[in-house]
C-alpha cells in the first residue's frame, strides 16, 4: 500500500511537495495499531496537532518510536529516578544502540547477563562491558564513571 500526502508551498504558481510511504502487509497491524492510538489521542484531547508533530523513525524498536512519557529521559522529569526501571536508567546513560540493537534491548541485555544482581556491575571491566555489541570503550567508560560515582557517594572517602 502506498500513502501520499501532498502540502503546497510557494507563492508562485501552485506547487506541490508529495510524500509517499510504503507499507508491506506485514507491518499493517503495527500501522493500523500506532494511528488507533494517535486517533484516541486526538480524540480525548491528549495530542495537539499543531504542537506535536509526526516523525519519521527508521527502527521502530527505537527510543523514538516511544511514546514521548514512555522514553527513558521524559520518564524521569516526569516521575523521578526512582520510578525508572534498571534498563531505562542504563539508556539514559548510553544514550544510543547501534542499528542492530536499540538501546534499550542493549541494556535488557546488560541487566540480564547480571542475573537480577544490578552490585555485579560494580565488578565488571572495561573488558566485560565492551563484550557487548554496542559499547565501545567510550560508553564503557561513562559506565564506569557513573559507578564509580555512585559508589563514592555511598562509601566513605579512603584514608
Amino acid at each position: 500500500m502506498l500513502i501520499t500526502s501532498s502540502e503546497e508551498y510557494g507563492n508562485e504558481e501552485k506547487a506541490y511537495q508529495r510524500r509517499t510511504i510504503q507499507l508491506w502487509e506485514e507491518d499493517l497491524a503495527k500501522f493500523v495499531e500506532a494511528l488507533s492510538m494517535v486517533l484516541s489521542r486526538l480524540a480525548y484531547g491528549e495530542l495537539e496537532p499543531e504542537k506535536e508533530k509526526m516523525e519519521v523513525v527508521k527502527h521502530p524498536k527505537s527510543v523514538k518510536a516511544l511514546a514521548q512519557y514512555d522514553r527513558p529521559r521524559e520518564k524521569l522529569h516526569d516521575l523521578g529516578a526512582g520510578k525508572l526501571s534498571a534498563e531505562e536508567l542504563l539508556a539514559i546513560l548510553l544514550c544510543t544502540g547501534t542499528s542492530e540493537v536499540p538501546v534499550l534491548d542493549l541494556c535488557k541485555k546488560i541487566v540480564r547477563s547480571l542475573k537480577g544482581d544490578l552490585s555485579g556491575m560494580l565488578e565488571m571491566t572495561a573488558e566485560q562491558l565492551c563484550a557487548f555489541p554496542g559499547i565501545g570503550v567510550a560508553k564503557a567508560a561513562i559506565l564506569m564513571a557513573a559507578l564509580e560515582l555512585g559508589r563514592r557517594v555511598f562509601l566513605p572517602a579512603k584514608s
